[in-house]
Order: C-alpha cells, then structure tokens, then sequence
C-alpha cells in the first residue's frame, strides 16, 4: 500500500451523498487530509491502496457495497491495521435501533447521526486517530529493536510464522538465516560499550541495506540477528549470505589508530521434505548450525542445518523367526537366513557345541552299542 504524501491524519469518508461528503470535507480539513469514496467498494479499494488512513467514517445505506458490508471487510482483512481500524458509522433517522445493534455487533467503533456537525466529527476524528496512532507506536516499540530499528525477536518470530504459512500453503521455499558477529565478547572487554554499540549498529545497517525487499532482518540477541528469506532454497541462500558475510567483512572501525574488523559467523535452514514443522523449531535448526560455524577451527562459518542420521532400529529376533531361520540351514537354503540371524543362531547353538565337547571329553558321545 502506498502511503500519501501528508503530514496531517489522514480520514476516509463514505458516503454516495456528495453533500455530505462536500460537508465533512469543511468540517475535517483543516485538521486532516480527508478522501472521499463514493460508495463501499470505491471505500474498500481506497484502504486497500492507503495504510496511513486512521479512521473511516461510512453511511450505512448505499448502492453497490453498503456500509454494513464495508464493515465486514474490513474486520475480516487479514492486514492487521486494517482489520482493527476504527470505524465511526453515519446514521439517519431510517436506520433503526435494532439495525444500529447489529451494526455495532458488526464491530462498529462508534456512531454519528446525521445531520452531523462539526464537534460531532472533529471529536470523535480526534479521538480514534490519536488512539490508532498510539496503538500503532506501542506496536512497532514491540516489534522493532531500539538501537538498530531491526525488527526484535518478537517481531521476526510474528513474521516468519507468517511466512512459513504461506509457503506451506503455496508449497514455495524459505530459508531462515541466525548470523553472529564473531568474537564479539573480546571486542567489548577490549573495547568497551560504546565502541560495541557503534558495531551492533554499524552491522545491522549494512544488513538492512543488502536485503531485498521481501527479505525481514532482526536482531535477536546483543550480536545476533536473524535473516527471512522468502523464496529461497538452501543453495541460493548461501550464494546470498556469503555475500553478507562478504559485506559485513568489509566493514572497518578506527578506534585512536587502531583498525577493528569484524566478521560473522552463520547458521541457517531452509524449508524441505519435513512439511510438520514450525518456524519455532526452523530457528532452533538455524541457531544449532550458527554454534557449529561459532565454534567451527577449520575457517567454515557458514554452516547449514542437516537433520542427523536416524539411529538403525534393530530388527526383533522372534522365536518363530529363529526357528524360521535354523530350518532354511538344514534344508541347506543357507542364502534364505538373514545377516541379522545369524549370530542369533550362533548365540543359541553355542551352549549345545559347549555340550558336545564336554562330552567328547568324558567319552560319552560318539559310542553306538555294537
């Protein structure tokens, strides 16, 4: 959605009346950028388009898509802004209580009854698009690190659950980056804070600044960030976080005449066969394969997460299949015994072979009367 170029609040008027959208645009517009839409679907597509709308005031009787069903629209967005938009329903003297009800069961925010004046729009203007705006502040504090303006790890687990739905969905690839700055303990001892921080940020930029459009960046820990890539597989996503890694190893800080570089280390997993995982564990995989790269004495530091090998489930020994397998030797179908059988059958003959030789010994065996 693009965001109109205004530094006041901007409101959304629907209504097929254009006096009174000519009366609200008087009432309203030294305060607010107010547009206009002609009915609900004109309404709809103008949300659709404009994210920086904070508050809709719709009639709830017109042609095409009324006002009710422009409701309904909107609370059943899957935009988040747009589903919780405060929207302020114009009434007249035809619509009755029992309507209103039901409107306001509709998820309604608030009502004014026509003919309006201005302290009845100015009020409840300033009022809902004040509190949309600090719902909207609180939101991207929650979701958004302070000192890099990265996303927090709330904010990247909010996105990725997103995003893994969706290629689950869509059966697409998605690949999920965790990066640490190398060794960054010993820089802040030797250091110290400042200089830390300056890093932290310094990297988080360069971060930002490398990603495409669709890609979601976070800084997850002190010196750990996270990287989303949509659309991508495990192969091209280490061709494009060596080339971050690249790009970070370029960066160079001047502490008095001394040069400090920094390099990343980098674990990641990428969307396969396993269709029953969720992105908790997806992060948990990366975060395993970046302590490999961490610890990593061989210069590798880029590390992808491979499931380990199943351990081998041993085959059950039955007493029917021993028995099974003894009966295919004395019938000389030696190829028919299975490898797994035949220290089974050795187990089992080696206290009769312990037996046969005692016996031999005390010359009880081999004696036929004559």
């Amino acid at each position: 959605m693009d965001q109109d170029s205004t530094d006041k609040p901007q409101v959304l008027v629907v209504d097929d009346s254009k006096v009174i959208r000519r009366a609200a645009v008087k009432m309203l517009g030294d305060d607010y950028h107010v547009h206009e839409a002609v009915d609900g679907i004109d309404g709809w597509q103008q949300l659709q388009r404009n994210d920086a709308i904070s508050v809709v005031f719709t009639d709830m009787q017109m042609p095409n898509m009324n006002g009710i069903e422009l409701l309904s629209n909107i609370r059943r967005s899957d935009d988040e802004h747009l589903s919780t938009l405060p929207v302020i329903m114009i009434t007249g003297d035809e619509d009755s209580e029992d309507a209103k009800r039901k409107v306001f069961e509709a998820g309604a925010t608030d009502f004014v009854a026509k003919p309006f004046n201005s302290i009845d729009l100015l009020s409840r203007a300033r009022s809902y698009a004040h509190l949309n705006r600090r719902v909207s502040e609180l939101e991207k504090v929650a979701s958004h690190d302070k000192i890099t303006g990265l996303f927090s790890l709330a904010g990247f687990e909010e996105q990725g659950e997103k995003a893994l739905s969706f290629a689950l969905r869509h059966n697409l690839h998605l690949t999920v980056v965790n990066l640490e700055i190398d060794s960054f303990n010993e820089l802040y001892q030797a250091y110290g804070k400042s200089i830390a921080q300056q890093v932290i940020v310094a990297v988080g930029k360069r971060l930002n600044d490398v990603m495409r459009t669709e890609d979601v960046t976070a800084r997850l820990g002190v010196a750990n960030y996270g990287v989303l890539l949509p659309l991508t597989n495990d192969a091209s996503a280490r061709v494009f976080i060596t080339r971050i890694c690249d790009t970070i190893n370029q960066l160079v800080f001047s502490v008095g005449h001394e040069k400090i570089n920094i390099s990343l280390a980098a674990g990641y997993s990428s969307l396969g066969a396993n269709t029953q995982i969720d992105f908790t564990q997806m992060m948990q995989q990366a975060d395993s394969a970046l302590q490999q790269a961490v610890k990593s004495t061989t210069g590798k530091k880029i590390v992808y997460y491979r499931e380990p090998p199943k351990a081998r489930r041993e085959p059950v020994i039955t007493d029917d299949n021993l028995r099974t397998a003894v009966q295919h030797i004395l019938d000389g179908n030696y190829s028919q015994v299975p490898d797994y059988m035949v220290q089974a059958i050795v187990d089992k003959l080696i206290p009769f072979l312990d037996y046969v030789e005692n016996q031999s010994d005390t010359g009880k065996t081999g004696t036929n009367p004559s």
